[in-house]
């Protein structure tokens, strides 16, 4: 089965923002969100089990979302989607304010807060039907649609496939597993022993 079919089904990208039962700021990176109904507001939205923000919004049963515009940046996303709150203070690394005493991204293109109203339970994830509590529109650019940021993702990581690092005195060619740009800068050819200095990008 060819789960990038999947992907085919245009939802967008949005970060959680909630508070945990010390009170900390926390979030998440999620996809799975759908307006259900308009009038009164709600919305259907999906978290990982396994999720801290998860768990603290299953005993808060409140939470942000901010709709990511379709500028945000990759690193934004790494921050909110690749670690996890429980070790990370995620929001001291962007711009964010409180919106009803919650997080919200300052970039986001509109934010709102959500109340739980109900909760469906599958295997991995807690599907929440929620009441929007308040909306506002933010910067109201477009949002970043879930398919392009995978298309976009798919470009660069072509793109750091075919960069070569060659010694331009011995042509030693790098192949590591850590970026070339990530090395430290007392790295040196394993052939020749010239700095990193001397390596050229092809």
């Amino acid at each position: 089965m060819n789960l990038d079919a999947l992907f085919k089904i245009s939802h967008g990208l949005y970060v959680t923002g909630a508070r945990d039962t010390q009170d900390r700021l926390i979030g998440s990176c999620i996809d799975a969100v759908m307006v259900i109904e308009a009038s009164p507001a709600q919305i259907m939205i999906s978290l990982g089990k396994s999720s801290f923000t998860c768990e603290n919004v299953l005993i808060s049963q409140k939470l942000s979302l901010s709709v990511l515009p379709v500028d945000t940046p990759d690193d934004v996303i790494r921050n909110f989607g690749m670690q996890s709150s429980k070790t990370t203070d995620k929001w001291k690394n962007v711009p964010y304010h409180l919106y009803q005493n919650l997080p919200v991204l300052n970039q986001a293109s509109a934010y709102m807060t959500l109340v739980i109203t109900q909760r469906i339970e599958t295997a991995t994830h807690w599907v929440l039907l929620c009441d929007v509590q308040a909306v506002e529109p933010g910067s109201m650019a477009p949002a970043l649609i879930y398919a392009d940021y995978q298309n976009r993702k798919r470009k660069e990581n072509k793109m750091t496939e075919s960069k070569k690092w060659v010694c331009t005195v011995c042509g030693y060619v790098y192949d590591g597993d850590i970026p070339f740009e990530e090395l430290p800068d007392d790295w040196t050819c394993p052939l020749c022993g010239e700095p990193k200095s001397v390596f050229v990008q092809e």
